[in-house]
């Protein structure tokens, strides 16, 4: 009779966790399901008008939105705006959605953006951007309506409607002193709780979000630089979500029952930037050198595993208007290497540097770089530092080369080139390799006033040749966005960059091993 009724409640106890874990998949924002991600790096402000790295919009993305964005499947979709229209090239008129409130509670009107688009206009960083916008052209017809122009037609600027710079912020919270560097504010989906740089952040559910409110309570993001980590971690159950997954760990991924890998090539160039302020690369001669002397095919298969493709030109092949797929990769060329090394004055004994961030991709690419490189009878010191002290020694235009790879939020070739090489940009990422060109500059300029297609092809490709002529860059891959959940996750839709949507994501309960347990008792 004793054994009965153990059987009995041992089965009533399956039954009520079976039912939970069945049950959880219907309902949203439960208490305790918070999505743990593990990132790599980590940014140094989170000031839209500001930014300088993708890693701010892993937290951007969650609390703010914009008029505009990129979806899944790479289209640009409204977003805050219910529609936009283009009656002639400098001419915009918007209608915001209905009800759209701050998370404080305040409602979204068209002194919001306004206001956002002109500090974005007024701001050192992206006044090339959005200065376009004549102050004087604001027209409301009502709180959720408005018009402006431009001063000049600008082929693009319907795709700047995106970026982060300008994730609408509340006019009234930063007029009252609010510091959007570490305190964001907006309409997103979450609410960002804590933020300490270089360790955490977490989120809450924005209880007043205008969308489908998330099936999550939360989000607590954790920085873990290691590749290796961010695996044992999720492995372990310590995180759900893991980015930035280096491409070695693919095959054990894929083989673990347990986990899922998710890809997509993306839209980011991998490279190699040379100090063209600095000897020896202040003289072509040395950065054609060392494009002849690394053999990138060897350290693309081995470091990268294949994952995404060898770069050729400036413009990923995602982007109209590249000419990466008619082009080749470099390859090396011992003898010419030598002879232009010779010729800038880089002889055995050389001592260069490269920095880069705390990366484990990186670092080994800067490793095999440093093997391949003595055989010139040069030595290369490699700086590992984590995120916000390598672009501080970027600035101080304390290294030879870096690494970095380039992604930009505006899926356009006119942003593809502008801030990494237009002159404008010397010093501010990813134009640490302080590269100026006149020419070029006119090129980019041209491009984007020119509405006519073909012209604006004809453009780019002469913009592209040019800068394959002068070798700001050593060409190391476009890339390969690399996440990787465990069995939890559901209705991730990745997107081709680094920082991801989390808004639709479902953590599912996972009592399969308190049921096993049970059965065994």
């Amino acid at each position: 009779m004793i054994m009965k009724k153990r059987v009995i409640i041992g089965m009533l106890l399956v039954l009520s966790l079976f039912m939970t874990a069945c049950s959880s998949k219907d309902k949203s924002g439960e208490e305790g399901k918070v999505l743990k991600v593990a990132i790599s790096e980590d940014t140094t402000t989170l000031e839209p008008n500001a930014l300088n790295d993708d890693y701010a919009e892993n937290i951007l993305i969650q609390v703010y939105d914009t008029l505009v964005k990129r979806n899944a499947k790479g289209e640009l979709v409204n977003s805050l705006a219910e529609s936009i229209e283009n009656p002639d090239p400098q001419t915009f008129k918007i209608k915001l959605r209905d009800g759209v409130k701050f998370s404080d509670g305040s409602p979204l009107t068209a002194d919001d953006v306004i206001f956002t688009l002109q500090r974005a206009a007024g701001s050192e960083k992206f006044k090339s951007f959005y200065g376009k916008i004549d102050p004087n052209s604001y027209q409301k017809e009502d709180d959720l309506t408005f018009s402006f122009k431009l001063t000049e037609p600008d082929a693009a600027f319907l795709n700047s409607l995106s970026h982060p710079a300008v994730s609408i912020v509340s006019k009234a919270y930063v007029e009252g002193g609010a510091d959007l560097a570490t305190a964001p504010m907006g309409t997103g989906p979450f609410v960002l709780d804590e933020w300490v740089q270089n360790d955490h952040a977490t989120f809450s559910v924005n209880e007043n979000y205008w969308g489908d409110k998330p099936s999550i309570a939360g989000i607590e993001m954790k920085v873990i630089p290691e590749a290796s980590q961010r695996i044992i971690e999720l492995e372990s159950g310590g995180v759900d979500l893991a980015y930035k997954i280096d491409p070695s760990e693919i095959p054990n991924i894929e083989e673990n029952k347990d986990l899922t890998l998710y890809r997509k090539l993306d839209n980011s160039v991998h490279f190699i930037g040379f100090n063209m302020d600095k000897a020896p690369f202040d003289k072509k001669e040395a950065r054609e050198a060392m494009v002849n002397a690394i053999d990138m095919k060897t350290i693309f298969e081995t470091v990268y595993m294949n994952s995404g493709k060898l770069a050729t030109s400036p413009i990923n092949p995602n982007f109209k208007y590249s000419i990466a797929d008619s082009l080749e990769a470099n390859k090396v060329n011992k003898e010419k290497a030598k002879e232009l090394f010779a010729a800038a004055g880089v002889g055995e004994g050389t001592n260069i540097s490269i920095y880069t961030s705390d990366n484990t991709q990186r670092v080994n690419v800067a490793t095999m770089m440093q093997a391949q490189l003595k055989e010139y009878g040069i030595g290369l010191n490699i700086e590992r530092l984590e995120w916000g002290a390598f672009m501080d020694a970027l600035k101080r235009k304390e290294h030879n080369m870096f690494i970095m790879s380039w992604n930009p939020s505006i899926v356009d070739a006119h942003y593809e080139l502008f801030q990494p090489f237009h002159s404008s940009n010397k010093g501010q990422g990813p134009n640490f390799m302080y590269f100026g060109n006149d020419e070029l500059d006119n090129l980019i300029k041209e491009g984007l006033s020119t509405v006519d297609d073909a012209k604006r092809a004809e453009i780019y490709k002469r913009a592209q040749e040019l800068i394959n002529q002068e070798y700001p860059w050593l060409y190391i891959c476009y890339g390969e966005t690399l996440v990787a959940a465990n069995s939890r996750v559901e209705g991730l839709q990745l997107l081709p960059k680094y920082p991801q949507e989390l808004k639709d994501v479902t953590l599912l309960e996972n009592n399969f091993f308190e049921i096993h347990q049970v059965l065994i008792w």
